[in-house]
């Protein structure tokens, strides 16, 4: 069996080329690969022909596009045509495809929570090119899995382009502060890269092959796959420093605290209905500091 796992230098990338590693998965970055450019797209997929293509490939700087509308552009290239690209051309070979997508796709005024079966309502530029991109896909090809996320963490990143998750960046912080300042709204579930990688494996994969057909355990479409629990960014700095054993200040405070160009959801907690819950986000954020800062309390 042949796998391709697009973006494979990021932090969900690397998760899922060590998650997949005994089938040896094909990796492919930017360099290797333009996703916003279609024929190129077509070409390396058909002269490849995996069974499985993996796309954890995405642009993330959610406030950039909000300010200039060439970075929207860029957006809606990288993570709203691209897919659709990838998607075509699995659709012309047979090959399965999974893409990532996000809970930015919903408004947030949803109190009890998101399933996958809600209509997104985005309220940012980056929310709408995530959700030009299932579309893209859904167009594009029948066999696929989306799987929304949200605020994604694990072991760092050898891509240049990635974005530091929130944990990390609050680790910055506290080495040159004492106090720290977090905003106490936007509800929502953490989600560790290698505990996605592992459910992306069991969504696709049975037995080290593509599940039957006939007999498939999870059904083709969109699934949200979260670790279990929700919080506020200040809920999460919280938890984080009484893991570390740190005597960091933590402030709860307005989102005003904080402008940003783009709105953020002010609830958008993933439902998961469709698929084994994962651990609580707490139990996963005890092991990734296990595995970042070996001998420190958690």
């Amino acid at each position: 069996m042949k796998i391709i796992i697009i973006g494979h230098l990021g932090t969900l990338g690397a998760a899922l080329m060590k998650t997949f590693a005994d089938l040896k998965p094909i990796g492919l970055d930017r360099d290797e690969l333009d996703i916003t450019a279609h024929e190129k797209v077509l070409a390396k997929v058909s002269e490849l022909h995996p069974d499985l293509v993996i796309n954890a490939a995405a642009y993330n700087a959610v406030d950039k596009c909000e300010e200039s509308e060439e970075e929207f552009k860029i957006a809606n290239a990288i993570n709203g045509y691209a897919p659709g690209f990838l998607a075509e051309a699995c659709q012309k070979i047979g090959a399965d495809f999974v893409h990532y997508s996000t809970d930015y796709v919903f408004s947030g005024e949803k109190t009890e929570g998101y399933a996958e079966g809600d209509d997104p309502d985005p309220i940012s530029n980056y929310g709408a090119s995530k959700l030009l991109g299932e579309k893209e896909v859904m167009k594009n090809t029948k066999k696929y899995f989306i799987i929304r996320l949200s605020r994604l963490f694990g072991p760092d990143s050898k891509s240049q382009a990635a974005k530091k998750s929130f944990f990390d960046s609050m680790c910055d912080l506290a080495k040159t502060n004492q106090k720290i300042k977090v905003v106490n709204e936007e509800v929502d579930c953490f989600t560790y890269a290698p505990d996605l990688a592992w459910a992306t494996r069991h969504l696709t994969i049975e037995d080290g092959e593509l599940q039957s057909r006939t007999t498939k355990k999870y059904a083709y479409g969109i699934y949200h796959i979260i670790n279990e629990g929700s919080c506020t960014w200040y809920e999460g700095a919280l938890e984080l420093f009484k893991k570390l054993g740190k005597k960091i200040i933590v402030v709860p405070v307005p989102g005003n605290e904080f402008p940003r160009p783009a709105r953020r959801p002010a609830y958008s907690v993933l439902l998961n209905t469709k698929f084994p819950k994962l651990r609580n986000w707490e139990e996963a954020l005890a092991e990734y500091l296990q595995l970042q800062c070996p001998g420190e309390k958690s």
